[in-house]
């Protein structure tokens, strides 16, 4: 497979937390509303956009430099943006542990001569897409995630599941 990727860094679930977001989803179906295929849910960490194939092996490098011990996220909140259109979850308070994780992979991202995202992290986990308007569908029972790993994602549009972890590395 020689060809240039669609890839981001994420957090990548574990079955017991996409059920539980699962469970949340199937709790507030609305006609209007796309949820996200199970097998989706993430929370991104880095966007790196469309990376030719001579870069996977510095982005397999980085991520198994970059280290930090397991933690505890808990997604306890429920919004929606207007633009782009995202109805999310996410931490109302986000670990020290994962602003670490996000902010060591951006320094490594840097050194390897990659650009990253100048506007502030917004951790957050994509329930669904497309959604015009607030669908104002209650709060989220709190997700306790215990972080365990995180990935090298590629997005592969047209196909389902639309992301499919590449490399996977596990926290101590």
């Amino acid at each position: 497979m020689n060809r240039a990727r669609r890839l981001f860094f994420a957090l990548w679930p574990d079955d017991e937390v996409r059920h539980a977001l699962l469970h949340w989803q199937t709790q507030h179906q609305a006609a209007r509303i796309r949820w996200q295929h199970r097998a989706d849910l993430h929370l991104t960490l880095h966007f790196l956009g469309t990376v030719e194939p001579e870069r996977l092996d510095a982005l397999r490098v980085l991520g198994e430099a970059v280290s930090i011990g397991r933690f505890r996220l808990v997604l306890d909140r429920v919004g929606h943006w207007p633009r782009p259109q995202v109805l999310w979850c996410a931490p109302a308070s986000p670990p020290d542990e994962l602003m670490a994780l996000h902010r060591r992979l951006g320094e490594g991202l840097v050194g390897i001569g990659l650009p990253v995202e100048r506007r502030p992290f917004r951790p957050h986990v994509t329930l669904a897409r497309k959604v015009r308007s607030d669908p104002d569908i209650g709060p989220i029972q709190p997700v306790d995630w215990s972080v365990r790993e995180y990935a090298l994602v590629e997005s592969r549009p047209g196909e389902v599941p639309h992301y499919r972890p590449v490399y996977r590395w596990a926290l101590s």
